[in-house]
């Protein structure tokens, strides 16, 4: 292949060795350190003989099993990168032989954990995009430069790379488009997730006290809730303010972690190559060729201060699920100002303007009506659930609480929650929204976690349109658009039937029309979204005529 470094041996690589040690220090800080402490432990109370010596011993031994499968694991692995595949020979017990289709590889990330850097080694994880027959290959350990140059080859797809070499240095190092600013820190703990951080911290700090008994804990546990029913006037707001304290430094300290040093830069082949990341130095690259369009996330509280992120629409990133450490696979920015992150969106689809921000067709009434009656309706299972829940705890022999103060305590929480579902209901209608414009069609939805998505318009392969028995009695459809990219699904939620209808009409010409019913009446040609791809049918008022009454 042009421009990669062949070897004596037809091509195929070994992994670095350095990475051993790399290994050998890992397995040392995680079983000898602990194991060593374990051990001096029981020395100081007179007890290492026997069991000290057996539990360093044990950490010894299980370190070195470690490291001898890991030295083994790198002596028989070799890869290689030819014109049509990538090829991974290896294993411990069994020899495998992997060949990938260069055409099927989606994404290569490098990441470099802290415990790596001494060592000037890295991981390679190349991924076959998402789905069933998704997979993931791990090369672990690379040299950087050799990490680089795998990342650079393999989503090169038969561009020269002597083109890029001979480049001038300002083309050869790619145009940025964004960099971190240490303020962007600022909206970390504004995001929806700080009272479940907070929560999970509180919850972390309840484990670990009992492992110094569950009787203490216990008695810990019991005094706090006595305190708590007798001040709940003072408990309810401290404990709201030291969850969210919590969750706020939690939240702030991933942040800081994930996006530490955040470069978003486009390569001389069309790539975004994001860097990022503090302990775990990665690099992800996402292949502009796949790119199926952009999202603009708004949680509740940042949305307040006018913050949001970006996101990538595109094929083979994977599942967002399996990502840790407060970013995203898919995320293309931390946590910042909006105007900033909508100036990003465009620059990310080498648009003049961006559609992230067109103006949106409001939703009709009859969607807000759908959402106050679930609102309704959940208040009101709540209230029999406290009722339910208060009559069982007076029942039990040991309940020392009167039924009256249980059924009062359900009554409020079923008042409280009342307002406060039918703000969730009015936030959720008011995010509804959807246009089309030349190249996209742009989707907004969500009360706490709001996403505008502008999905281009010759990325759908499909729709999906669904009613449910309370849809159907106001009017109502979900109209998805299908795509290869992303979650896969997204859907213009609540709309009117009809308008819904000339959006996927209109979204992409011909690909819904054998499946929609002719109106009664006959229509003029200049009334519906026959009258061309680019109609004004659904951003603005629906014409006479215009009206798809279902399907066939």
């Amino acid at each position: 292949m042009t421009g990669y470094t062949r070897t004596a041996d037809d091509g195929w690589r070994r992994l670095s060795r350095v990475g051993l040690w790399a290994g050998c220090a890992a397995f040392a800080a995680l079983l000898l350190g602990p194991g060593s402490v374990v051990a001096a432990v029981l020395a100081v109370s007179g007890v290492f003989l026997p069991w000290g010596a057996l539990v360093l011993g044990g950490a010894v031994l299980v370190a070195a099993l470690g490291t001898g499968a890991d030295a083994l694991r790198v002596h028989r692995t070799r890869y290689r990168v030819t014109e049509p595949r990538l090829e991974i020979r290896g294993g411990i017990l069994v020899l495998a032989h992997r060949a990938i289709p260069r055409e099927r590889i989606r994404s290569v990330d490098v990441a470099v954990p802290v415990w790596l850097r001494p060592f000037g080694v890295c991981k390679v994880t190349v991924g076959t995009g998402q789905g069933a027959g998704a997979e993931e290959i791990s090369l672990e350990y690379v040299a950087r430069a050799e990490g680089e140059r795998l990342r650079r080859e393999l989503l090169l797809r038969g561009a020269a790379p002597e083109a890029a070499e001979g480049a001038p240095a300002q083309a050869a190092e790619g145009v940025e488009l964004a960099r971190l600013r240490p303020r962007w820190f600022a909206f970390a703990p504004l995001g929806a997730a700080v009272p479940a951080l907070g929560l999970g911290v509180i919850g972390g700090a309840y484990n670990v006290l009992s492992w110094f008994g569950e009787r203490r804990a216990g008695r810990v546990a019991v005094a706090v809730f006595e305190f708590a029913v007798a001040n709940p006037l003072v408990v309810v707001p401290g404990a709201v303010a030291v969850v969210l304290a919590t969750g706020a430094v939690a939240a702030s300290a991933a942040q800081v972690e994930a996006w530490w040093g955040y470069r978003l830069v486009r390569e001389p082949d069309g790539t975004l190559l994001v860097r990022r990341g503090l302990v775990t130095s990665t690099s992800l690259s996402v292949e502009e060729r796949r790119l199926r369009g952009v999202e603009l996330r708004e949680p509740a509280p940042m949305r307040w201060f006018g913050g949001a992120r970006v996101k990538a629409v595109a094929t083979g990133l994977g599942t967002d699920s399996k990502q840790k450490g407060g970013a995203q696979r898919s995320g293309l920015s931390p946590d910042m100002p909006r105007e900033r992150a909508l100036r990003l969106t465009a620059d990310v689809l080498r648009a003049p303007s961006t559609p992230v921000a067109a103006p949106l067709r409001a939703h009709p009434r009859a969607a807000l009506r759908l959402r106050l009656r679930r609102a309704a309706t959940a208040a009101l299972a709540l209230g029999a659930l406290a009722a339910l829940g208060a009559a069982g705890a007076a029942a039990l022999p040991w309940a020392w609480v009167p039924e009256v103060a249980w059924a009062a305590a359900g009554a409020g929480a079923a008042a409280a929650a009342a307002p406060v579902l039918a703000v969730w209901a009015v936030g959720s209608y008011r995010g509804l929204g959807h246009t089309l414009t030349p190249g996209y069609l742009v989707v907004r939805r969500g009360a706490v976690l709001r996403g505008t998505v502008a999905l281009r318009r010759d990325g759908v392969i499909g729709w999906r349109i669904s009613r449910s028995p309370f849809q159907r009695r106001l009017g109502l459809a979900t109209v998805g658009a299908t795509t290869a990219a992303g979650s896969g699904l997204y859907a213009v939620v609540d709309a009117e039937e009809s308008a819904g209808l000339r959006v996927a009409a209109a979204a992409v010409p011909g690909l819904l029309d054998q499946f929609l019913a002719e109106p009664p009446r006959a229509r003029r040609p200049e009334a519906g979204p026959e009258a061309g791809p680019r109609a004004a049918g659904p951003a603005g008022p629906a014409p006479a005529g215009a009206r798809h009454p279902g399907f066939r």
